[in-house]
């Protein structure tokens, strides 16, 4: 006979009810019994010193981006400025920022504003490489699913209503802010939005905190911690006025003491972070009679009508101009909308340009060696006929282009990284496509805009690049294609930037400055070729002095965020 004491009993009492409940309960809800398990753990690991978020990521984040958003969480309690140098990540870190917060229910609601070219590719980095769902705000309104969405927004349509109404009626829980030296000026209609959005968290990404002036530091640092750097008045009296340049500045160690509790920026030389070469090759090719005449013929009659052409016309006639630069196959549509048949039959009548010799046995050397090539060009007409030529050659390939469906364009990619060792493509690809997998690039022909060269270079050399990057242009002679690639190389040294530098050289030649109207204006205007040369080298002056003063803003900043 067992005796039970009087303790015993009294425990057996007291868990009774748990005892019964357990037994009456069905079998174990795996999924449920996981999701206590991970609240638990969030429960018991409430500090930032433990991350939470790498088991959701898809790629494995460097170490100084890992201490980045530890150190924006823990000691800048989630408000500050990532002012790493171009092409180090910010990105990643403002991502990794965010991830961890969504991880402990602290980031539910979520904006990201960012210049509009850049909206796509928050986009894709969020959602491949955080595993997290976001939305584009459009007319004041957005999404707002079970999903809880990151909202993304342009910066030029975040400060017009109806969506600006819409964003500061929100309170968030992070906003995040791409290229935020557009803040600096608080009078200006972004400043004013960017101080108008409620958010307990906020993240302000730029290279260039700082350009000439003292000031510009001040207000970006105000609008993430108000009142760390005093009043504007103690400011000036301790550092500078408004219009101190850097160099003169006073009280530099205390100014770098302060900036440093709300501000992180790494330079290339301080982390681990090299990505290969970039090997580029200007291959100029000499088109056959024929195509030498009819380019001439189509540029000199653009030159003709364009001085006098409505703004409208002259738009067609830029577009024709590069049209002209990339294959008779592309041109010859367009001549006839403009009603130039004569030269249009005479770009049909031309057979395989020498341009497409070129490609066709650069491929066939590439292919032999097992090397996969990304062959791009502007235009779709191009875009078909290398198609045709290059499967009449009997080299396998696969097509990308704005017409193709989401999954036609996966097919694509999936075929490139595969068995198929060539992907013919438009600038579709230039954006949101990363294709670490290749390192072999042929531009067919050369955009006008430096930032598509960036792009379209920018799917291959980038962090994961293996090798690397070959780069081959092919430009026909006599061409202002040739031109043009003689002033990027000669001026900026074009392809020996970092990915996102060129941006930064761009913005400080003129506030409203597009490098694609100042070559077609310069051209149209010119007497002749002699002082349409000389017009390109003033431009390329300008191009050179903006490059220099890049790097001297870039050394500022080092001055001001430095260790001492």
């Amino acid at each position: 006979m067992t005796v039970t004491s009087a303790a015993e009993r009294s425990v057996q009492e007291l868990y009774a009810p748990l005892l019964a409940r357990l037994a009456r309960a069905g079998s174990v809800d795996e999924r449920r019994s996981a999701l206590v398990d991970e609240a638990g753990a969030v429960w018991s690991r409430p500090g930032f010193d433990t991350v939470l978020c790498e088991s959701r990521l898809t790629f494995t984040p460097f170490d100084y981006q890992l201490a980045t958003m530890q150190t924006v969480l823990r000691r800048m309690r989630g408000r500050a400025i990532l002012a790493d140098e171009v092409g180090l990540g910010k990105t990643i870190e403002a991502g990794l920022v965010l991830s961890e917060l969504r991880m402990r229910g602290l980031a539910d609601r979520a904006l990201v504003v960012t210049p509009a070219g850049l909206v796509g590719q928050w986009g894709e980095e969020l959602e491949r490489k955080f595993a997290l769902p976001t939305t584009v705000a459009a007319r004041g309104s957005w999404a707002t699913d079970a999903d809880r969405p990151v909202v993304l927004a342009s910066l030029a349509a975040a400060r017009r209503d109806p969506l600006k109404s819409a964003l500061l009626e929100q309170r968030w829980n992070v906003v995040i802010v791409d290229e935020a030296h557009r803040l600096r000026n608080p009078a200006s209609a972004s400043g004013k939005l960017a101080r108008a959005l409620r958010t307990r968290y906020l993240l302000l990404l730029t290279a260039t905190p700082v350009e000439n002036r003292l000031q510009d530091l001040y207000e970006l640092v105000n609008l993430v911690a108000p009142g760390l750097l005093g009043t504007a008045a103690h400011f000036r009296r301790t550092h500078g006025n408004a219009d101190t340049g850097v160099d003169a500045l006073r009280n530099v160690s205390a100014l770098r003491a302060r900036t440093r509790e709300i501000m992180v920026r790494h330079r290339r030389s301080e982390v681990s972070v090299l990505l290969p070469q970039r090997l580029a090759e200007t291959v100029l090719v000499t088109p056959c009679d024929a195509e030498r005449a009819v380019y001439a013929d189509i540029v000199a009659r653009i030159r003709e009508q364009a001085r006098d052409a409505a703004s409208s016309h002259r738009m067609t006639l830029r577009s024709l101009t590069r049209l002209a630069g990339s294959s008779p196959a592309a041109v010859a549509p367009t001549l006839d909308k403009v009603g130039w048949p004569d030269l249009a039959a005479r770009a049909r009548a031309i057979g395989r340009p020498r341009k497409t010799d070129e490609l066709l046995a650069r491929l066939r050397t590439h292919v032999e060696r097992g090397e996969k090539v990304l062959v791009f060009t502007a235009f779709r007409h191009t875009l078909d006929a290398l198609a045709a030529e290059v499967a009449a050659a009997g080299i396998a390939a696969a097509s990308y282009h704005g017409s193709l469906s989401r999954r036609e364009k996966d097919a694509a990619v999936s075929a490139f990284a595969g068995d198929v060792p060539v992907l013919l493509s438009t600038e579709s690809a230039g954006e949101g496509r990363n294709l670490q997998f290749c390192h072999v690039m042929i531009n067919m022909d050369l955009p006008w805009n430096p930032m598509q060269i960036e792009q379209r270079l920018g799917r291959l050399h980038r962090v994961g690049q293996q090798h690397d990057v070959l780069l081959a242009n092919l430009v026909s002679r006599g061409t202002i294609e040739e031109r043009i690639l003689h002033v990027l190389e000669s001026k900026i040294n074009l392809f020996e930037l970092v990915v996102g530098e060129l941006d930064m050289i761009l913005g400080r030649v003129t506030d409203d400055f597009d490098f694609e109207t100042s070559v077609f204006s310069a051209y149209v205007t010119a007497a002749d070729d002699a002082e349409f040369a000389a017009s390109l080298d003033d431009l390329g002056a300008d191009l050179a002095r903006a490059r220099t003063d890049y790097l001297r803003t870039r050394g500022a900043v080092d001055q001001l965020v430095g260790e001492d």
